[in-house]
């Protein structure tokens, strides 16, 4: 595999993160989605451990995507490359002083962990279209991906999008 490659798509989320803006759309969502708009309902869809209000636990499916590519970390050896990226997701000097919107101070370890994920799931897998990839693309897209409508991995990724003033 090349790791090059790998690490030009790497460096679009460090740049999503060092001259983007949580919430403001640099793309549209090009894949099936089901968007909300109640902050509250997002916060709740994404930190529920009650499986009477949702299908599936999105901890549960963000963690079984976690543990297929850190065991990728370690069997491509690539834990110096994974330590220098999560140090710069880490530090709130590599982001852009408006990225994150105050009044969502709340999802902020969230949205960090979530595009460190996107970040390292880019160095192992490359391009290929899997659920970090749809994650990224619905932060770019303006939203904060909160859930899962479905059982995993059937089903729809749920995105917070805030409406804007006057709409």
């Amino acid at each position: 595999m090349n790791y090059d490659e790998n690490r030009v798509l790497v460096k679009e989320v460090i740049n999503y993160i060092r001259t983007g803006e949580l919430f403001s759309s640099e793309s549209l969502l090009n894949q099936n989605v089901t968007i909300i708009s109640n902050f509250e309902e997002a916060q709740e869809l994404a930190w529920t451990q009650d499986t009477s209000l949702v299908d599936t636990l999105w901890e549960f499916v963000k963690s079984s995507e976690d543990s297929e590519i850190l065991g990728e970390i370690y069997e491509k050896k690539l834990q110096e490359e994974d330590h220098n990226i999560k140090r710069l997701f880490d530090s709130m000097d590599n982001y852009n002083e408006c990225f994150f919107p105050s009044e969502f101070i709340e999802i902020f370890e969230e949205v960090q962990g979530d595009l460190y994920m996107c970040a390292i799931n880019r160095l192992v897998n490359g391009n290929k279209f899997n659920f970090y990839e749809k994650v990224f693309n619905a932060y770019r897209a303006g939203g904060w991906p909160c859930g899962w409508k479905g059982n995993y991995p059937d089903g729809d990724l749920i995105v917070y999008i805030p409406i804007e003033e006057g709409e």
